[in-house]
């Protein structure tokens, strides 16, 4: 990499099963404990690209504005720095080191790395711009190693480091210097810290036609997507490299993280009042705003229920089912427990109630279930989405791990056919799982053929049905 931007009698068994789902709802939920989105976050970007004997890298300054750009929006106290020598990146790393431990132990810390960086024996190491390396011996001592970085930022204290390093564009080393080194190693996890390299052991990272590099582009659209986990994050970064560079760059990461981050956290679920305003917008029905007002007078949903029930009130009297009945269908259509907690919350002592209470349970052990089972990602992941695509007659091309545009167009027919809802231009566990619960005969082939092809438009791409 050198340039690497060189980077789960019957009452027994009830009992049991109760307990086993417990067990299971209680590991879930602690392994996904998401990280506070009140905890500090502090980030070190590092652009090196004018160097003294190595020449001078076009894109490195740019990536790395761009990248503590996006690192401001998403709440990050940015320090930015470039073209640092020896001296100066070593200081930098342990300046960064001792601030992110002085935030205490909740601190999110990145520390992004754009320039010249290599491997070298099986280690990875970033490359100042004052370097003169002429032999392989000289890699070691003129350069910062990266699992140094690492092993420093885990010893902060804090809850999570997220280490990225975006090199080994080309090798501008003499020869024997570093010649089978183009590409960063993967490297064994370090507790507490996330390491992301924009390309992989051999091969080498492009420079990019837009004054960004593939990676870096990707990645600064990526995570500012609300919602988006950090793995799902680089995920989806992999996914646009490997597609946008003709799968000649492949990214990898190295994580030991047991808590949830999300650079932009996804929206709170809706409140009690404004699913019962959207029930009742759907319906129309004046006794849904009734209730609104009543049960929830003094949310910000009151005021517009107030304005749309008079406006009712001056036409035609509404009519129609109960308001129980019009919230429990609304759940039906939504199948989420939220929406069934709604109906049990509004409605105790109906048989609507006890219905939405069912289901919200169920809904609930399905996900507690699902959660205990394996879990797979990478080529086999999509391996076995096609699998089950072929047994739904969705997909008729070859089982071969790669997601490629055929794969998303079965994916996306295939969403049709479950009620659970699913990224259909991701390869997801969740898409995994709704799929193996589709029966065969009711797969693709039955579905009606379209007059006109539906698109959607995804990263640059059209993916029509």
């Amino acid at each position: 990499m050198v340039q690497m931007r060189i980077a789960r009698p019957a009452v027994f068994f009830a009992a049991a099963l109760t307990a086993l789902t417990v067990g299971y709802a209680r590991a879930a939920s602690e392994a996904r404990k998401p990280v506070a989105d009140s905890a500090p976050r502090l980030a070190l970007v590092i652009g090196n690209a004018h160097y003294a004997k190595l020449g001078t890298l076009a894109n490195p300054g740019r990536d790395a504005e761009l990248i503590a750009d996006r690192l401001r929006q998403t709440g990050f106290e940015v320090t930015s720095v470039a073209d640092r020598d020896l001296k100066g990146l070593s200081q930098d790393v342990e300046e960064f080191a001792q601030k992110v431990k002085a935030r205490g132990p909740s601190t999110v810390a990145v520390l992004y790395y754009a320039g010249h960086g290599v491997e070298n024996d099986g280690a990875n190491y970033l490359v100042p711009v004052n370097a003169d390396i002429k032999r392989r011996a000289d890699i070691v001592p003129q350069s910062v190693s990266v699992k140094r970085i690492a092993d420093r930022l885990a010893a902060s204290g804090n809850t999570l480091n997220i280490l990225i390093v975006d090199a080994c564009r080309d090798n501008p080393f003499p020869p024997g210097v570093a010649a089978n080194a183009i590409g960063l190693v993967p490297m064994g996890a370090v507790y507490g810290v996330f390491i992301a390299s924009a390309t992989g052991s051999g091969k080498m990272a492009f420079d990019g036609e837009d004054g960004h590099s593939p990676y870096t582009r990707a990645l600064a659209e990526a995570m500012i997507v609300p919602g988006e986990r950090l793995e799902d994050v680089f995920k989806s970064v992999r996914r646009q490299v490997r597609l946008s560079t003709g799968e000649q760059q492949i990214p990898w990461e190295s994580t030991s993280l047991e808590l949830d981050f999300f650079f932009v956290p996804p929206p709170p679920p809706p409140s009690q009042a404004a699913q019962l305003l959207a029930a009742a917008k759907e319906t129309g029905n004046v006794a849904l705003y009734d209730l609104l007002i009543d049960r929830f007078p003094a949310s910000p949903e009151s005021v517009q229920a107030r304005a749309s029930a008079a406006e009712l009130r001056r036409g035609t009297t509404a009519g129609g089912p109960a308001a129980a009945s019009l919230v429990l269908d609304r759940a039906r259509q939504m199948r989420t427990p939220e929406a069934y907690d709604l109906v049990a919350a509004l409605f105790p002592d109906t048989p609507e109630a006890d219905e939405a209470r069912g289901a919200a349970s169920r809904l609930r052990e399905i996900t507690v279930l699902d959660s205990a089972g394996p879990t797979y990602e990478g080529r086999e992941l999509v391996q076995l989405i096609q699998a089950q695509l072929v047994r739904l007659d969705c997909f008729s091309g070859e089982q071969s791990g790669v997601f490629d545009a055929g794969t998303v167009q079965g994916l996306r027919r295939a969403s049709r056919l479950s009620d659970e809802r699913f990224l259909w231009y991701r390869p997801t566990m969740a898409a995994l799982r709704a799929l193996k619960k589709v029966d065969g005969n009711d797969g693709c082939a039955r579905l009606n053929t379209v007059a006109a092809p539906r698109c959607l438009r995804v990263n640059n791409e059209d993916f029509c049905h």
